[in-house]
């Protein structure tokens, strides 16, 4: 049988913090970025959900920064992407690692959509996450 604690808030004695205050942000052992988002729409509306992602700027069609609210400590962060077109049938993504293309920032990732060919292409149900220490 599973259990189940929820809790807003943890205290000790005179000290109250909301629990995620708690967790400790700056371990190498936890997500430090990421987002869902809806490729089609306009940059404004397109995070369905995230953490630590203030925005994404549409660069063009299929290709996405993904800008942070608090930035990475450098520039050696892991970035893993997925995407699926499932009106389509199809699902790909592809981080492009071309050094033309891509810009790992501290403060922000550019990332793209693309298919098995060269064409990128906006898409509805897109996803970045990054890791670092």
């Amino acid at each position: 049988m599973a259990s189940n604690i929820t809790v807003d808030t943890i205290s000790k004695g005179a000290t109250v913090k909301a629990v995620d205050q708690i967790v400790d942000t700056t371990s190498s052992q936890i997500c430090k970025a990421w987002v869902n988002f809806n490729g089609t729409l306009v940059a404004a509306s397109m995070i369905r959900a995230s953490y630590n992602v203030s925005s994404i700027t549409d660069n063009g069609v299929g290709d996405y920064t993904v800008n942070f609210t608090t930035a990475m400590p450098d520039v050696n962060y892991s970035v893993s992407c997925g995407q699926c077109d499932w009106n389509n049938g199809r699902s790909f993504g592809v981080y492009d690692a071309r050094s033309t293309f891509t810009k790992q920032l501290v403060s922000s990732v550019r990332v793209r959509n693309a298919a098995q060919s060269t064409d990128t292409l906006d898409i509805v149900n897109a996803s970045v996450t990054i890791h670092s220490n």
